[in-house]
């Protein structure tokens, strides 16, 4: 069916799963760091530079269909969950590149100590 197809695109579209090794270097060529944790959360701590659009905010879709649409994104939350909801949201507004941290600032924070 057509809702199949549809889905189908949208699971295709490229966003990709990045170690955080690899995150670091895409980090250091100056892409908008998304992070889709809470407000609280952010509070505690966050990447360097990072701004912070809460994927449970009722305006997450308006503010981040604000967003250069065809420049790379990387985004994260505390362990990969929410920002893999952020970016099936993101694929459905026309993001052509989203990186995602695999395992989160969790993720960032043991590999960085």
């Amino acid at each position: 069916s057509m809702r199949v197809l549809i889905l189908f695109f949208v699971l295709q579209s490229v966003s990709s799963l990045q170690n955080v090794d690899q995150f670091s270097v895409l980090m250091k060529k100056n892409y908008l760091v998304v992070d889709v944790r809470t407000p609280e959360e952010f509070a505690q701590g966050a990447l360097p530079n990072a701004v912070n659009i809460s994927v449970s905010a009722l305006d997450f879709p308006i503010k981040i269909n604000r967003l250069q649409k065809d420049q790379p994104v990387l985004i994260y939350c505390k362990s990969g969950g929410r920002s893999a909801q952020a970016a099936v949201v993101m694929k459905a507004f026309g993001f052509s590149k989203i990186y995602e941290l695999e395992g989160g600032f969790s993720a960032w924070e043991v590999a960085k100590n």
